[in-house]
């Protein structure tokens, strides 16, 4: 399974991420870099093999970008 950021402005990072921590930083960079220019990024993480995230998958990534910032 592998993951990838993704939003409807600000379209795909153009990665295949193989783990969700290695997407959590990948949308973190780009949250960073975004705020940086006075905007802000509407990516999330997505699974690459179009198959809905689960409820783990959610708490794990939304754990992981609340407890580095």
């Amino acid at each position: 399974m592998s993951y990838t950021t993704t939003g409807n402005v600000r379209g795909c990072c153009g990665h295949k991420h193989r783990t969700i921590e290695a997407a959590a930083r990948c949308l973190r960079d780009d949250q960073s870099g975004c705020r940086s220019q006075g905007g802000y990024s509407d990516r999330t993480i997505e699974r690459t093999d179009g198959e809905e995230m689960t409820e783990a998958d959610i708490y794990y990534g939304d754990d992981l970008m609340f407890s580095q910032r």
